[in-house]
């Protein structure tokens, strides 16, 4: 900042200006395209057999799962494990994604609570090369 203020360079004291202040996350909606070819990855889970995760949440059966536990840990503590590791009981009775303490709630970034509370805008369709074209302009300015 200081070189850009020697030099005589407004443009250049303004962007660094720009990138010290907090307002800089509001504008951060500069969205490049990624291209990238997608390799098709095998699915080791239909391929070993292996069942998908089950949800945090209750669910239908869940209630004889917990019977079965206890049935197991009437016949020993290795038996009860077992059967814990095989069908693992609920966490919780609801699952939801939004449900966030407090302290941490007030303590998330701008585009974090954005993110969290699902009201990002549409994404700015930006162009790469503009960028060039400014950075020409700075410096054909600065010449």
């Amino acid at each position: 900042m200081n070189e850009s203020l020697q030099q005589q360079r407004p443009a250049d004291f303004r962007l660094w200006r720009a990138f010290l202040s907090q307002a800089v996350e509001e504008q951060a909606a500069f969205v490049l395209e990624v291209t990238s070819p997608e390799i098709p990855q095998p699915s080791w889970h239909q391929r070993f057999g292996i069942k998908a995760a089950r949800p945090y949440q209750w669910q239908e059966g869940d209630e004889q799962c917990l019977a079965w536990c206890g049935q197991a840990l009437q016949s020993g503590w290795a038996q009860s494990r077992l059967q814990q590791q095989l069908a693992p009981a609920p966490w919780v009775l609801c699952d939801d994604a939004k449900k966030l303490a407090p302290r941490v709630a007030d303590n998330l970034d701008l585009h974090s609570r954005r993110r969290w509370q699902q009201q990002s805008g549409e994404p700015v369709e930006a162009d790469a090369t503009v960028l060039y074209e400014v950075l020409q302009q700075l410096r054909t300015q600065a010449a």
